[in-house]
């Protein structure tokens, strides 16, 4: 152990005398081996002095950075070489120079190659026991991906060097270890503010900056990368303390990046993310949901989208809407858009607030399922762990696994993707117990939400936990209650009051958002178990042999004849409302009175199957049930068009109860 230390201690030194001898300026900073084994990986470097804000910390001359020139030039090679990407050329070239450079021809950048890394914690370099824990996390599938382009890469640039480089030292391990390198440690001229040097080379973005890429990563910490007149330097916008580590910022890059780039993980890192892809290319309605979403704003490119402990992304829940409607919502709204002047510059407005509850019901629970599948997957290849979500050193749920440094960086991804998926759905089922309430709100005041396109007069919706993403801020400075809260209890008093009331409140409101989820079930939607309400309706249904859907359409137009029926109010209200299908079913009957329609192509072949065999279903059954259950179903309340009306309602206004109901009910509010 001594003997690797001093090997450390001598390529430090080493190192730190190529870059003085080279005119590197590191007078303000130090480098300390972090392990007493000396490992390579541990290095640091520190203030040796107090730096104070805006003041440069380090910097390397050009001759120091190594670009795609560099590595043309040490190659050997020129035009042929441009087949080869950034990456390519600069593992290339240290492989090059780790591996194919003799002791006698010693290498200028040997001090650097010395200084690197042997190995890193990336997971395709996991042991599958270290691999393990990643079972069922996003990384795992970019893993197959990574390998397939490390191979790819690799013999693109054994086929374009040929024997520049010995067959012996061009080995894929090789040339695996030089991009773990590139990936890790490169950066991206055009992320530097503008200068001269390294920028003006030709062929590649990604270039090595010895030194420079010693520095850990700290999100949010104050850096600039700046291009002088003949070097690179980092400067501080913040002051920095003698003795204390410095730190660069890679960047806003979120634990999976970090893991799957550099070989870490961030505990508690403000970045992080759950990545989902919204994919509704299945749909049958897919091409016309994709030109709503594009009239507001939202393309392919938004598909991916990144959920985080602080909220919903801005993006989300529009998408989750519009992947709610049912056909004949994307119909109607089309049309409201067509017909309404300016309202087709207003569907950005729409698809915040303006499709109402049942969309709105239905989009949460959509990704509530979703994100339930993901949740279930990852805790079903966790082999029975617990993944100390808070503490990472806890191993007493991780079975039969070395807690190496590979293990720990992949507990704390996993235990955070565990916590951002644990947190989520927690907002998203606080946010449904919230609409639950506001639900039965609506139903006891005999009002409405329904979307904009089917009625006037709408409640808005009120506004939900984790609704709006929260970019990470350092903690705001603790503000006083506004003077109009003052005005009505003194500061102390009022405190009192709240700590003394708080836990009865939050009891309450859980209680009442639990009663509510259940009342919404049992009392306000529209299920077979309402018919319970009418005993006539109920002793009829239990007489024939009738689809539940079809039941339920019966049951819409009994209610709808009922004054004292409790969904006589909310069914009278969508009495004028024209579904697609009653609408098309009208179209066709001035079609053989006068020839003609409006009703388009694709509208029609939508919804002419199903309107087809709605009408055979009212035919075997009309004037069968009025026959049998005269008072129940009366002839003329029975009509083929309002059949066709009940059926409509039904079919668009259909919700899978919130929470742990397996009821799929109508929400006519």
């Amino acid at each position: 152990m001594g003997s690797r230390r001093d090997t450390h201690d001598k390529r430090v030194a080493a190192f730190i005398e190529w870059l003085e001898d080279n005119g590197a300026d590191l007078s303000r900073v130090e480098i300390r081996g972090g392990s007493s084994d000396g490992d390579e990986e541990n290095n640091a470097v520190y203030a040796r002095k107090d730096i104070e804000a805006d003041q440069r910390y380090a910097w390397i001359p050009s001759r120091l950075v190594i670009t795609s020139t560099v590595c043309k030039d040490v190659l050997g090679i020129s035009a042929e070489a441009s087949e080869l990407s950034g990456p390519q050329l600069l593992a290339s070239f240290l492989v090059h120079q780790r591996h194919a450079t003799t002791s006698e021809a010693r290498s200028f950048w040997k001090p650097y190659i010395d200084m690197l890394p042997s190995v890193f914690h990336t997971p395709i370099e996991l042991s599958s026991e270290e691999a393990a824990i990643l079972h069922g996390t996003p990384i795992m599938y970019a893993v197959d991906d990574r390998l397939a382009r490390f191979h790819s890469d690799f013999e693109e640039a054994r086929r374009v060097l040929g024997d520049r480089i010995p067959q012996t030292a061009m080995s894929f391990e090789n040339f695996a270890w030089a991009l773990g390198v590139v990936y890790s440690r490169s950066f991206c001229k055009d992320l530097m503010s503008g200068g001269a040097g390294a920028q003006q080379e030709g062929a590649g973005n990604e270039v090595l900056l010895p030194m420079l890429d010693m520095f850990n990563h700290m999100p949010m910490r104050k850096v600039t990368w700046e291009l002088t007149g003949d070097g690179v330097q980092f400067v501080t916008n913040e002051k920095l303390r003698a003795g204390a580590q410095v730190f660069n910022n890679y960047g806003p890059k979120s634990n999976e990046e970090l893991l799957m780039g550099y070989g870490f993980c961030i505990p508690n890192n403000p970045f992080s993310y759950y990545h989902i892809r919204m994919n509704y290319s299945k749909d049958p309605m897919a091409a016309r949901k994709r030109q709503l979403l594009e009239r507001a704003g939202i393309s392919d490119s938004d598909a991916d989208q990144f959920v985080r402990k602080s909220g919903l992304p801005a993006k989300m829940l529009p998408i989750l809407r519009v992947m709610a409607m049912t056909p004949a919502d994307v119909v109607c709204l089309e049309r409201l858009l067509i017909q309404t002047p300016g309202a087709s510059a207003d569907v950005e407005r729409v698809l915040s607030r303006g499709l109402g509850l049942r969309i709105e019901l239905r989009a949460r629970r959509l990704l509530e399922h979703l994100l339930e599948m993901r949740q279930a997957r990852l805790l079903e290849n966790g082999s029975g762990n617990t993944h100390g979500k808070s503490d990472v050193d806890d191993t007493d749920g991780v079975q039969d696994i070395k807690m190496t440094e590979s293990a720990r960086m992949a507990l704390i991804y996993r235990g955070e993707l565990e916590e951002i998926l644990e947190t989520t759905l927690k907002s998203l089922r606080s946010a449904t117990d919230k609409l639950a309430l506001f639900t039965c709100g609506l139903f006891d005041e005999a009002a409405h939400a329904l979307p904009v396109y089917v009625a006037s007069g709408s409640r808005s919706l009120p506004m939900l936990p984790g609704d709006t993403e929260q970019a990470p801020v350092r903690p705001p400075t603790p503000q006083l209650p506004s003077s109009s809260i003052l005005d009505t209890c003194s500061r102390g008093n009022c405190r009192k009051q709240a700590e003394e009331s708080e836990p009865d409140a939050k009891r309450a409101r859980v209680a009442s958002n639990a009663d509510a989820a259940e009342r919404l079930v049992s009392s306000v939607l529209l299920t077979t178990q309402s018919f319970v309400q009418d005993t006539e309706f109920a002793d009829a249904a239990d007489q024939v042999d009738i689809d539940d859907d079809v039941l339920l359409s019966l049951f819409v137009v009994r209610v709808l004849g009922t004054p004292t029926s409790p969904w006589h109010t909310a069914t009278k209200r969508l009495e004028g409302f024209k579904h697609p299908m009653l609408q098309l079913r009208r179209s066709q009957s001035a079609d053989d009175e006068e020839g003609g329609s409006d009703q388009s192509e694709a509208d029609r072949e939508l919804f002419a199957d199903t309107l087809e065999e709605l009408c055979e279903i009212h035919e075997s059954l009309f004037p069968l049930l009025s026959t049998h259950f005269p008072d129940v179903f009366p002839a003329s309340q029975f009509s083929l068009d309002r059949f066709v009306w009940a059926a409509g309602i039904v079919d668009m206004f259909v919700l899978d109860a919130p929470g742990d109901h397996d009821v799929e009910g109508v929400c006519l509010l």
